[in-house]
């Protein structure tokens, strides 16, 4: 274990030094420090480490993900340390990234229904712009109806997805959330001449029809419907109180009584307090962003593309994502998104230049399904398997997709619904434009952007390991081998997962699970190579050599394993399907975490292809990943990114 002397010297040098550590504990893949100046770190530094996967603030805390020999490391960096460290409390995020974090667990899960959503209004642009189909007509009707439901009732769906990252009663979240939209609140609260006119003559003007307990309700025209700021910042309020409810409510009445009083309590604010001080927020963003836009499209457009896809790898694009929902759903048409629409056509195009111009086989099998992510707006694949790790390549992207921005804003160029890749060109379609101008000018910006980003990388496409010997075919492929889900429940994809490290697949391929109960069972005949002493992490290696991690819960190691029962223990042979652990989903919960369950395949270099099987429900012991190793076992570190 004194191999790894050395990186932790690395670490806690660039973490501020040992008199900066309050505390530090471990889990299955990540070292876990409390500091007393989070200003000490020097992140940069620490991600030259090609022993470190990445490292980041979160939960409180700063995370050193190392792998799953961690327990080697944590054991070296405790002897160093001198002394057992108790553990404090957890301090705070900052204001930045704690924003990022929620906008990010708001919007992410939304983001397949606001795309089926934009699909259905971009087709029904296609139908009407061709005369397949008259605004009056039956069929228009029902399909304009499917299109904007989702926006419609955006304040219900946002008020579950707020309601879980505020770890409030999701079912309340949904309640304050239709209570924004009810057609009542809307048809009573504007009837009748108004009262008087508050902030009259300025953007923030507002007439008052009526008062509650004397106090006007300042109740917007259009309501609430499409809105995207007020709902988040309701929930969070409704979280406050409900936190506060289960303090001083006993028990036997909490059942009863809590949601009631969230409700009585939460909505009266919203409709007096929260919902007004949002729509001037929302209202001074729009105009700030407007006017950017107004003084120079140009600009504005250059500098939102250049800076879009580096912020897509640091988790925070979604802000300017907020901002074109919010444009969507309010005026039917945004120009946000049109600025950063190219960037996955000319991460595309990098990757197809690397293809042609590579020797390496392993190097062209990768890029094909890179290149088809890319076009259906997938582009981490190709960020982090192709352009990233040469940085000028990257760079090229950021250029291309600079490009393309530019000739949509010398344009005006907008889009009308929220879709993207190849089949997002039908939201430049504008229902009222028959000339198709606005989606002629993006096929024309994507055709330079890819241009110019694969003009770039082609020609100065130089091999990374020119001398060295070119590998063995490794296309031959042994017979796959499936694994099996662990738990029962629904499946998702990796990238959906609450956890930023699980979710960038920096620590491998695999899927998330939301259990319906805590029954954890062996998703693979093999050996047990690792049981977390607190239940909350399995490693396992199968009779094939697939390396597998279960990732029960998140930041649950908190819990010092109250919530698991364990079965098992490390070495022990076992068959697929026996009973590893019992989790308390319920405890966990009650606790204020996510039970959410991870299983990835941690030697996902070793593949060709790992294939996740996305299912509404799965029982465990159903076949969830498939995995096809390359014949001679060799892999690279890319296939991670698949």
């Amino acid at each position: 274990m004194e191999k790894y002397q050395a990186l932790v010297d690395f670490i806690l040098k660039n973490i501020g030094g040992k008199e900066n550590v309050l505390s530090v504990t471990h889990c299955m893949t990540r070292l876990r420090f409390t500091l007393k100046n989070d200003g000490l770190v020097n992140e940069e530094e620490l991600l030259k480490s090609s022993e470190i996967m990445t490292a980041q603030f979160a939960a409180g805390r700063y995370q050193v993900v190392v792998g799953t020999h961690v327990e080697d490391i944590f054991q070296v960096l405790q002897k160093t340390l001198g002394v057992q460290i108790k553990e404090e409390k957890e301090e705070k995020k900052g204001p930045l990234n704690s924003l990022v974090d929620i906008i990010t667990k708001v919007i992410t899960p939304i983001l397949g229904i606001l795309t089926a959503a934009g699909l259905l209004q971009g087709v029904l642009a296609l139908l009407t712009v061709t005369k397949v189909l008259d605004s009056t007509d039956g069929t228009y009707i029902v399909l304009h109806t499917m299109g904007q439901t989702v926006f419609y009732f955006l304040p219900v769906i946002l008020g579950y997805t707020s309601a879980k990252a505020f770890k409030l009663n999701p079912y309340v979240g949904m309640v304050l959330g239709a209570t924004l939209v009810i057609p009542e609140l809307m048809n009573n609260l504007l009837t009748d001449d108004a009262m008087y006119i508050l902030f009259q003559g300025t953007i923030f003007e507002t007439p008052v029809y009526k008062t509650f307990l004397g106090i006007p309700i300042l109740f917007p025209e259009n309501g609430y419907q499409n809105t995207v700021i007020p709902i988040i910042f309701i929930t969070f309020i409704g979280s406050k109180i409900e936190h506060l409810l289960k303090k001083i409510v006993p028990d036997l009445l909490a059942h009863n009584l809590n949601d009631f009083l969230t409700i009585l309590f939460t909505v009266p604010l919203s409709i007096l307090v929260i919902g007004p001080v949002t729509n001037v927020l929302s209202s001074l963003i729009s105009a700030f962003v407007s006017n950017l836009y107004t003084i120079s499209p140009e600009i504005t457009s250059v500098v939102v593309a250049l800076l879009y896809q580096p912020l897509v790898i640091f988790g925070l694009h979604w802000p300017l994502s907020a901002i074109g929902i919010n444009n969507l759903a309010q005026m039917g048409s945004d120009y946000i998104f049109p600025m950063s629409f190219t960037a996955n056509f000319a991460q595309t195009a990098v990757v197809l230049a690397i293809f042609l111009r590579t020797r390496s086989k392993e190097q062209k099998t990768l890029a094909v399904p890179a290149m088809i992510s890319g076009v259906f707006c997938i582009i981490e694949p190709a960020i982090y398997g192709f352009s990233l790790p040469v940085k000028k390549r990257f760079a090229f992207s950021m250029l291309g997709g600079a490009a393309g921005a530019l000739i949509m804003s010398l344009f005006s160029v907008k889009m009308y619904a929220f879709s993207f890749g190849i089949l997002g060109f039908v939201s430049f379609l504008n229902p009222n434009d028959p000339s198709g101008q606005g989606l002629i000018i993006a096929i024309i910006a994507t055709i330079v952007t890819m241009a110019i980003a694969f003009s770039l990388t082609f020609f100065t496409y130089k091999e990374e390991t020119p001398d060295e010997p070119e590998k063995k075919d490794s296309s031959t492929l042994l017979h796959p081998e499936s694994i099996a889900s662990p738990m029962e429940g629904e499946i998702r994809r990796l990238e959906e997962s609450e956890d930023p490290t699980f979710a960038s697949r920096m620590l491998g391929n695999g899927i998330v699970i939301i259990p319906k109960n805590g029954n954890v069972y062996a998703p693979v005949s093999g050996r047990l190579e690792t049981v977390f002493p607190d239940g909350h992490a399995i490693g396992i290696v199968s009779e094939n050599g697939t390396e597998i991690l279960l990732h029960i819960g998140i930041n649950t190691v908190e819990m010092g394993g109250t919530a698991y029962q364990i079965l098992a223990k490390t070495g022990q042979e076992v068959k697929q399907g026996d009973l590893l652990l019992k989790a308390d989903l319920k405890r966990i919960t009650e606790a204020g975490y996510s039970t959410e369950t991870v299983m990835i395949v941690t030697n996902t270099s070793d593949y060709l292809s790992i294939t996740p099987e996305i299912k509404h429900r799965a029982k465990a012991g159903d076949s969830v990943l498939t995995v096809i190793p390359f014949a001679n076992g060799e892999g690279q570190r890319a296939v991670a990114m698949k």
